[in-house]
């Protein structure tokens, strides 16, 4: 098991997630129970059945020729019954009947009374849980299984259809729905007493989740609460072939493996917001510790994380150490025409670039990977119309590629792993840009080695301009020029420092396999820069270009600030916030107005505390820093990005564009009516298990084996999939029609937030979970945060210049390397790589 040693980090999310059931405890049981002190309690079955406890339930015990043997009543969910005779081979307990009350609806549910529980037990282990007093669980999951034991009993024998069973009741419903992957103690229970307010013991409390996640399933199935037992009969009947399919609810077909991993999460998610926000009982805290965790580290989260961000902005607004912003070096065309409608450049990937690390404390030197041998990421910019040239030399001792992030050209020049360039081999990408101003970028991208490339600093920046954004800083509604600014924010972990150098450290933690994140913040390669304003408008074009890491940015004022652009240009309307959240590879322009602000003052743009999704709460101690900067644990803590200072008087004359031109292409919203699949979207699944033989037998029903593919799994047997696949580099997963509209609907079924990145053209966002597009979600989108249980659909026209194989991948790039990642195919359905 991974993060044993971690244990009260790591188990948190599914504990957490028991802490709605809310039921009753064992006192309520009679008296010779609860002291096991009759002269019969050797005699008496114990039992629990949980739903939410079922009170008043007729408890019937029958062998395996389905003879009834003896019968009781339950109380609070407990019961207990006399039973003397062991001569079947096994033995199903049956409940019928009772109330309960439903935990997502908060209300009263009469059970049927042919409806109830089951499970089944063999012989040896009837006699051993009366021999000693332990209870037998019922639950939804115990119902199923029981169904399939006995299905499979005209092929099996006994143990073995009990074993077939169990492991279609773990792949199917809980190996994939965990809150967390690789818990301790998420596995198949048919002991233990389910209604205690503190559990006994970690698979007693992941049980009781799962039993609660029920409620939550049929909550958002939009059936009523007694239905749940007609759900309970569509999975029994599902599961029969070891598989997860679509089945009728309600008219419409929905895949109930996925639908009850989505109510987990979600019942994980509201009850983890409930023990930040403090509306925990001291008895769910008590359970929480039971089980392992430091509860005071949680409940206290957001005051101690405002408390941390408040101490760095006052250390930093009184800082006077802190070095300039560097302005990244903008290339020349090498043609020396700058009045053509063509351009040409000339990348070189290099390694052991020594660059120098600026900081409020001093400086270091460390060996990074970088372009030209310059010792910045590089600027292109360049015009809408352009025929453009860009030669790329691999200098590296490994393959690579240049992907153009954003770029609506054609697949055989996207730069993706299909095409590597060898080492020591070269590559001229030739294109036309034909897509509005905007703030692309380029960065590698070859299979499995991605993340590792850019962490060692191997990316770029390409700014498009077109007529509309050259008219609006011609008319004074943009700023320009030297107001016009690129930010590159990217989180780094160095060592030590050792003779004034220190090395970039990748993948030394168990959790980087997760994502690599480090503590030490550079913005355009300095870490905490200061850049000096006048008392005007700036724009700032800012990137996301961390491998993993998510930011809220904000400034430590609180003052509004503008939007006018996302990742594929600019917005029709600009969109006023006071913070911003962007996942890895997302980019916003940005607009910050100093016209108020007095000569001598100073702010900071800071990332603000969050509620980090639960793989960031697993923060590891780095072994390997030295300074404060470095010791800092990723749990969505707040940072300090950069300061600005403003020191010179300025009249101010920008007038900001409220609307673009009608000829502006984000001016028209795409109609989803029109879209190829307006009525059944194109689904893109993304999962996260424990596991590394590419079978995601439990998520969505997907089987997909992918041939044990070397990249199916971290260092830390993690497999992370898209619709329940891992990236086959011969396979093509979806087809595409040349010139068509579409739907994408983008699903996050795991614990963590995950950027989807697709390729090939920009996007526009249709709806979160069913909520219409608004503010900044209304402009072109490359990449698309996605929160764990959010539903994001999407839609794009892929138009002639789309063709061949292109990508979509998580943006996390260890997830990408991972496997998580897939082709999709615009045009042509030849043979090739379809598998």
């Amino acid at each position: 098991m991974r993060y044993i040693k971690s244990i009260k980090i790591v188990t948190l999310s599914l504990v957490v997630s028991a802490l709605l059931v809310g039921c009753g405890d064992s006192n309520t049981l009679s008296s010779d129970l609860a002291d096991n002190g009759n002269a019969t309690s050797t005699e008496k079955l114990l039992g629990s059945l949980v739903k939410g406890p079922i009170d008043g339930a007729t408890v019937t015990i029958y062998d395996e020729s389905g003879k009834e043997i003896t019968s009781s009543l339950s109380n609070e969910g407990k019961f207990e019954i006399s039973i003397s005779t062991f001569t079947s081979a096994f033995y199903t307990i049956e409940s019928t009947g009772g109330t309960y009350t439903d935990e997502a609806t908060n209300t009263m549910v009469t059970v049927p009374d042919s409806e109830g529980l089951q499970t089944l037990v063999t012989k040896s282990e009837l006699e051993e849980m009366i021999k000693n007093k332990k209870f037998a669980s019922l639950t939804p999951e115990t119902t199923i299984f029981t169904s399939l034991v006995k299905e499979n009993l005209n092929d099996n024998n006994l143990s073995m259809s009990i074993m077939k069973a169990k492991e279609v009741i773990y792949d199917l419903m809980i190996k994939d729905s965990s809150p967390m992957p690789d818990m301790e103690g998420d596995s198949f229970l048919t002991q233990g007493d389910l209604t205690k307010a503190i559990p006994s013991n970690s698979t007693e409390a992941f049980a009781k989740n799962r039993a609660v996640s029920f409620s939550n399933l049929v909550q958002s199935l939009g059936v009523t609460p007694v239905e749940v037992f007609d759900v309970i009969k569509k999975l029994q009947e599902d599961y029969k072939d070891g598989k997860a399919d679509s089945v009728e609810i309600s008219g419409k077909n929905v895949n109930l493996s996925r639908e009850y991993a989505l109510a987990r999460k979600r019942l994980f998610e509201t009850t983890t917001s409930r023990l930040r926000d403090g509306n925990l009982t001291q008895e769910q805290i008590k359970e929480l510790e039971t089980m392992g965790f430091d509860t005071n580290s949680l409940t206290s989260d957001k005051s101690d994380k405002d408390k941390v961000l408040a101490d760095k902005v006052t250390k930093y607004l009184a800082s006077t150490t802190l070095p300039t912003l560097h302005i990244l070096p903008t290339m020349s065309d090498e043609d020396g025409n700058t009045n053509d409608a063509k351009a040409t450049y000339t990348l070189t990937a290099n390694k052991d670039v020594d660059v120098k690390i600026e900081t409020p404390t001093g400086s270091w030197t460390t060996p990074m990977w970088r372009y030209n041998n310059n010792p910045l990421p590089l600027v292109i910019r360049t015009n809408r119309g352009n025929a453009m040239t860009l030669n790329f030399n691999n200098k590296l001792d490994a393959d690579s590629t240049i992907h153009w992030h954003g770029f609506k050209i054609p697949a055989i020049m996207d730069g993706g792993p299909d095409v590597p360039v060898k080492a020591n081999d070269s590559k001229a990408y030739t294109f036309t840009m034909n897509q509005p101003a905007s703030p692309l970028w380029f960065h590698p991208h070859p299979d499995m080695q991605t993340g590792k490339q850019v962490y060692m600093g191997l990316a770029g920046v390409y700014l498009v301009e077109d007529e509309i954004s050259k008219k609006l800083e011609a008319d004074k509604a943009l700023p320009s020029n030297d107001k016009d600014i690129v930010l590159l924010v990217q989180d780094r972990r160095f060592d030590k420092e050792a003779n004034g150098v220190r090395k970039l450290l990748y993948k030394t933690k168990m959790m980087d396999a997760d994502g690599m994140k480090g503590s030490t913040i550079l913005v355009n390669g300095s870490v905490m820069p200061k850049q000096e304003v006048d008392t005007t408008q700036y724009r700032f074009r800012l990137y996301n270009v961390s491998n993993a890491k998510t930011y809220d940015f904000a400034f430590n004022d609180g003052r509004k600030f503008t939007i006018v652009g996302t990742d594929g240009g600019l917005l029709n309307n600009p969109v006023e916030v006071d913070h911003i959240m962007l996942g890895a590879a997302e980019r916003i322009e940005l607009i910050v107005d100093f016209s108020q602000d007095a000569v001598g003052s100073k702010l900071l743009m800071v990332s603000r505390p969050f509620k980090a999704d639960m793989m960031n709460i697993m923060g590891e101690t780095d072994s390997n820093s030295s300074s404060d900067i470095d010791n800092m644990e990723d749990n969505g803590i707040g940072l300090t990005i950069m300061r600005f200072d403003v020191t010179k008087e300025a009249t101010d004359d920008i007038t900001l564009y409220s609307a673009l031109p009608t000829n502006a292409e984000i001016a028209t919203r795409l109609d989803p009516t029109t879209a190829v699949n307006a009525t059944n979207s194109r689904k893109f699944v993304m999962s996260m298990y424990n596991g590394g033989n590419g079978n995601s037998n439990g998520m969505s029903g997907m089987n997909e084996n992918s041939n044990n593919n070397s990249n199916s799994t971290s260092t830390m047997n993690m497999t992370f999939a898209i619709n329940g696949k891992i990236f086959d580099a011969n396979r093509v997963d979806e087809f595409v029609g040349a010139g068509t509209t579409e739907i994408w609907e983008l699903k996050n079924m795991s614990p963590m937030a995950h950027p989807f990145h697709a390729h090939a053209i920009q996007y526009q966002i249709l709806d979160r979970d069913g909520v219409p597009a608004t503010g900044t979600d209304l402009g072109w989108k490359d990449t698309f945060l996605v929160q764990p249980g959010q539903t994001v659909r999407i839609i794009g026209k892929f138009e002639a210049i789309n063709v061949g194989d292109y990508m979509y991948h998580c943006h996390i790039l260890e997830h990408e390397d991972a496997g998580m990642m897939g082709y999709f195919r615009v045009g042509d359905t030849g043979n090739v790589k379809i598998k």
